[in-house]
C-alpha cells in the first residue's frame, strides 16, 4: 500500500486498515497457540497490549506491518518443518525397520521352544531324584516314629512301675515324657497296639492324679497325728504342674480358700470387725497370714504358679467386696473414711513395690488367663463414696467464711483495716489468703487419695466458693449498712480505703485462681483435665475490681461536691479581674489529691491506678464542665479568664493522679489529660473572644472549633450570654461563612454538650483510653465535655451525626424557624 493512500485512509475511514491487522493478529496467535481457548486468551492479551487506549489506534499501520513480519516468520517455520517431515518419512527406512522387528519375533519364538524342551529334559532327569527324596523323607519319618514309639513304651513302663511308690519326682519326669510323646503319635491311635498304649497311659494319668489329690488333701487338712512331709508336697507340686490345666487351678484355688477362710469368717461385713473403722486390722491380719505363707508354704509351689500374687489378689477381691457392702449401707464419718482409704492405699503401695508392678496388675488374676481381665484396685471402691469428703470440705469452707459473709462482711473488713499504729495495713483481706491456703491443703490431701472424679467434684466446690467469696464478702463489703451515709466533705476516706483493699483482694484472687487451675490440671487424671476452668470466677473478680473503681470515683465526686457547688455560687457575671486561683480550686485540688494519695498508696496494681486516673479525669472534667454550663452566661472577660486559669490548675492536679508528673512529659496519659482539658479550654477561648467585629468572632469559632453545626454555634452564644437581638446577626454571618467553607466538619466536641445538665448522684462512668468506652450518665447517655470526648482516644466526632449531604437542608430549616419566630 502506498504511503499516500494509507494517509488518506487514516484520515477518512480508520477502521478498514485496523480490521486486517486484527484478523491477521488473531490468525497468527491462534496458529502459535494451537487454536485452543488459551490461544484466544493470548490474542485478547496481545490486542490489549497493542491498543491499550483510543490514542493507540493511530498506530495500527505499524502494528499491521509488525504482524505481517511475524506471519512471514511463521510461514517459513512451517515450510521448514514440512521439509524435515518429508525427509524423515523415507519408505525404505520404514520397511527395513519392520523387517528387523519380524526377525526379532522369530528369534524370540525359537528361544521359547528351546526353553520348553530344556524344561522337559530337566524334569526327566530329576524325577528319579525326587522319588529318592520322597523315599528318604518317608524313611526318616518312619524311623523317628519307631523311636518315639519305643521311647513311649519305655516311659510308660517306667511310669507304671513308679505308681505304687511315692517317688513323685520320678513320677513327674516319667509323666512329662509320656505326655510329650503321646501328642506326635495321636494320628496312629487307630492301630491296635498304639491304641492300647494310649488307653493305658490315660489310666495311669488318672491314677497319678488321684494319688497326688490324696497327698494334697492330707496337706490341706494338716492332721497333727499324721504330719505331712513338706519335701513330698514339693515333689507332688511338680506332678501337679505336669498334670496342669484345671486340676492345677483347682489345687491352687483350694489352697487360697483355706488360707483366707478364717479371714472371711472374722471380717464379715455384717460383724463389727468388718466395719470401716477396722480396715487397718484387715491388712494387719493378712500380713501375718502372708508372712506364714512366705516362710512355710511359698517354697512348696513352683514360681510359675504365682501363688503369692494370687493370694494377695484373692484377699483384695474379698476385701473390696466387703468394703463396697459396708459403704453402701450408710454414710461414714469423714475421718473414718479417710483412715480406711489411707490404710488401703498404703497396702496397695506395699505390694505394688513387692511385685514391681502396678497394683491393678497384681490383682489381674491368673497369669495365663485367656479372657481380658478388667483391672481394679481396692481403693477404687471409695471413689463412689468420696462425696463425703468433698461435702466435708464444702462445709469446712462455709464455716471458715461464715465470719466474713453477708452482714458480717463490712465489719470484718473494718476489723482488717484497724491495726496497731506500728503494724502495716494489710494489702489484701486475710480471709482471701486463708481461703487459698485451705484450697492448697485440701488439694494436696485429695491428691493422696484420688485423682479421678472426686477431684473434679472438689474443683467445682472451689469454684462455687470463689463465686460466693466474690459476692458475699468482697461486693458485700462495699455495701453500706441501711441508714449509714457517707460523711460530706473530702475528709471521708474510709470508703476509698475499703475499696482499695477489696480491689487488691480481687486481683489477688483472680491471679491465684489461675494458679489453682493450673495445679488442678497437673494433678487430676488426664481425662478430667479439660473440664477444669475458673474463667467464670475470674470474670467475677474482674467485675469486683470494676465496682471498686466505681466506688472510689463515687467518693471522689462526693468529696469534690462542695467545690463544684462553690462554682455555681461564684458571681461570674460581676467578676471583672483575675486574682489568682479561685477559692474553690484550692478545695477541689485538695480533695482530688487526698483521694489520689490513698489510691496510689494502697492499690498494688499499677494498671488499676492508671485506670482510676483515666476515669477520674473524665469525672472531674465532666462535673467541672457542667458547673461552668450552669453558671452561664459568662459575659465578663474576667470570669472567662478566671475559669481558664482554674482549668489549668485542675489540669496540673490531674496530671499527677497516677504518679508525680515530670515536666515536659509526653506519655499517653499526659496526652489524654491534655485532650480532655484542651477541649474545655478551647470552648472557653471561643467564649472569651469578643463578638465585635462579628465576622472575626465567627472566623475565630471556625478556626478553633472547626465545625459548621448551627446548634453548636448557638451553644457558644448562649454560654457567652449574647443577647437574642445580637444573636440573629451572628447566626446569619455564621451560615454565610460555613456554607462556602467545605473544610469544616459537621460535628465537634460541642455536639455532645448538654446545655441543661442535671446533677448526677451516680458517678459518670469512663474507661481507660485502651478500652475505648464512652462516659455514660446513669441513664446511659453521654454527658459532659469529656463524655463528649467519648473515650480517651476518640477523635471528638459523633459518627451518628447527620451526614454532610444534609447540612444545607438543616441550616435552611433553622433559618426558616428563626424567620417564623422572630427575635426574642
Amino acid at each position: 500500500m502506498a504511503p499516500g493512500s494509507a494517509s488518506t485512509s487514516r484520515a477518512t475511514t480508520p477502521a478498514p486498515p485496523l480490521l486486517p491487522s486484527l484478523n491477521t493478529s488473531i490468525s497468527a496467535t491462534t496458529i502459535r497457540a494451537g487454536g485452543d481457548a488459551s490461544g484466544d486468551e493470548s490474542v485478547m492479551t496481545r490486542l490489549a497490549q497493542s491498543f491499550p487506549d483510543a490514542t493507540s489506534l493511530g498506530r495500527h499501520q505499524q502494528t499491521h506491518a509488525r504482524l505481517q513480519l511475524e506471519i512471514m516468520d511463521v510461514r517459513e517455520e512451517v515450510a521448514r518443518l514440512k521439509s524435515e517431515l518429508r525427509r524423515d518419512q523415507d519408505p525404505g527406512k520404514m520397511s527395513k525397520i519392520q523387517h528387523q522387528i519380524s526377525q526379532l519375533m522369530l528369534q524370540i519364538n525359537v528361544i521359547r521352544e528351546k526353553a520348553a524342551e530344556a524344561e522337559a529334559i530337566v524334569k526327566t532327569i530329576t524325577s528319579d531324584i525326587q522319588k529318592l527324596d520322597t523315599a528318604k523323607s518317608n524313611l526318616t519319618g518312619a524311623i523317628q516314629t519307631l523311636e518315639r514309639w519305643e521311647m513311649l513304651r519305655h516311659a510308660h513302663r517306667q511310669l507304671h512301675d513308679l505308681l505304687p511308690t511315692k517317688r513323685y519326682k520320678g513320677i513327674s519326669q516319667a509323666l512329662s515324657a509320656v505326655t510329650h510323646l503321646l501328642a506326635p503319635l495321636k494320628s496312629l491311635s487307630s492301630i491296635p497296639a498304639v491304641g492300647e498304649v494310649f488307653r493305658a497311659a490315660e489310666n495311669d494319668r488318672k491314677a497319678v492324679q488321684e494319688k497326688v489329690a490324696v497327698e494334697m488333701d492330707a496337706f490341706f487338712k494338716q492332721d497333727p497325728n499324721k504330719p505331712v512331709d513338706r519335701r513330698t508336697i514339693a515333689e507332688v507340686s511338680l506332678v501337679i504342674d505336669v498334670l496342669g490345666g484345671d486340676f492345677r487351678n483347682h489345687i491352687v484355688e483350694r489352697y487360697l480358700q483355706l488360707q483366707l477362710a478364717e479371714y472371711r469368717r472374722i471380717f464379715r461385713s455384717t460383724d463389727e470387725a468388718g466395719q470401716l473403722d477396722n480396715v487397718p486390722r484387715r491388712y494387719a491380719w493378712f500380713r501375718r497370714v502372708l508372712k506364714h505363707h512366705d516362710e512355710e508354704d511359698a517354697a512348696l509351689f513352683p514360681e510359675s504358679w504365682e501363688v503369692t500374687r494370687l493370694l494377695v489378689a484373692n484377699f483384695s477381691e474379698y476385701t473390696r467386696g466387703d468394703l463396697a457392702n459396708v459403704l453402701g449401707k450408710g454414710t461414714p464419718a469423714v475421718n473414718i473414711l479417710l483412715d480406711a482409704l489411707q490404710a488401703t492405699l498404703d497396702f496397695e503401695a506395699t505390694y505394688a513395690r513387692r511385685f514391681d508392678m502396678p497394683f491393678e496388675d497384681v490383682t489381674a488374676g491368673a497369669p495365663n488367663a485367656r479372657v481380658s481381665i478388667v483391672k481394679w484396685t481396692i481403693s477404687s471402691v471409695f471413689d463412689n463414696y468420696f462425696n463425703v469428703y468433698v461435702d466435708a470440705q464444702d462445709r469446712a469452707i462455709s464455716d471458715m467464711l461464715s465470719a466474713h459473709r453477708g452482714p458480717r462482711s463490712r465489719s470484718s473488713l473494718e476489723g482488717a483495716m484497724q491495726t496497731e499504729s506500728d503494724t502495716p495495713v494489710p494489702t489484701v483481706l486475710p480471709s482471701s489468703t486463708e481461703l487459698f491456703y485451705f484450697y492448697g491443703q485440701t488439694l494436696e490431701q485429695c491428691e493422696k487419695y484420688t485423682k479421678g472424679e472426686p477431684m473434679r467434684k472438689l474443683s467445682r466446690v472451689f469454684a462455687k466458693w470463689l463465686k460466693i467469696y466474690s459476692d458475699d464478702v468482697l461486693l458485700a463489703g462495699m455495701k453500706r449498712e441501711p441508714g449509714r451515709r457517707s460523711l460530706e466533705g473530702r475528709d471521708n476516706l474510709q470508703e476509698v480505703k475499703n475499696a482499695c483493699i477489696i480491689l487488691n483482694t480481687a486481683e489477688y484472687c483472680q491471679n491465684t485462681s489461675l494458679q489453682l487451675e493450673e495445679r488442678l490440671k497437673d494433678k487430676i487424671a488426664e481425662e478430667f483435665a479439660e473440664g477444669i476452668s475458673f474463667q467464670a470466677e475470674r470474670d467475677t473478680f474482674s467485675s469486683v475490681i470494676s465496682a471498686c473503681i466505681t466506688t472510689i470515683l463515687r467518693e471522689l465526686e462526693s468529696s469534690c461536691e462542695p467545690a463544684f457547688a462553690a462554682i455555681l455560687k461564684t458571681p461570674w457575671v460581676h467578676l471583672e479581674n483575675v486574682s489568682g486561683r479561685s477559692a474553690y480550686i484550692v478545695d477541689l485540688v485538695g480533695s482530688i489529691k487526698q483521694v489520689a494519695e490513698v489510691v496510689r498508696g494502697r492499690v498494688e496494681g499499677k494498671k488499676y491506678i492508671r485506670n482510676f486516673a483515666d476515669k477520674a479525669v473524665g469525672v472531674v472534667i465532666t462535673r467541672f464542665t457542667q458547673s461552668v454550663i450552669k453558671s452561664r452566661p459568662l459575659k465578663k472577660i474576667g470570669a472567662e479568664q478566671q475559669i481558664l486559669l482554674d482549668v489549668q490548675a485542675v489540669k496540673a492536679c490531674l496530671l499527677d493522679l497516677p504518679e508525680p508528673h515530670p515536666e515536659n512529659s509526653t506519655n499517653a496519659y499526659t496526652k489524654y489529660v491534655t485532650k480532655n482539658t484542651g477541649q474545655l479550654e478551647t470552648m472557653l477561648k471561643v467564649i472569651l473572644a469578643p463578638d465585635d467585629p462579628p465576622e472575626g468572632f465567627v472566623q475565630n469559632y471556625c478556626l478553633l472549633i472547626g465545625d459548621r453545626s448551627f446548634s453548636n454555634f448557638q451553644k457558644i452564644l448562649d454560654l457567652k450570654g449574647t443577647p437574642r437581638t445580637d444573636q440573629q446577626k451572628l447566626l446569619d454571618i455564621f451560615l454565610s461563612v460555613t456554607s462556602t467553607n467545605s473544610d469544616l466538619a459537621d460535628t465537634s466536641f460541642l455536639t455532645h454538650i448538654d446545655m441543661d445538665p442535671h446533677h448526677q448522684d451516680a458517678t459518670a462512668r469512663i474507661t481507660s483510653p485502651v478500652s475505648g468506652s464512652a462516659i455514660f450518665s446513669p441513664t446511659g447517655s453521654a454527658v459532659g465535655l469529656p463524655g463528649l470526648l467519648r473515650s480517651g482516644s476518640g477523635d471528638g466526632t459523633d459518627r451518628s451525626e447527620t451526614p454532610k449531604a444534609f447540612g444545607d437542608f438543616r441550616r435552611l430549616v433553622s433559618f426558616a424557624r428563626r424567620e417564623t419566630l422572630g427575635p426574642h
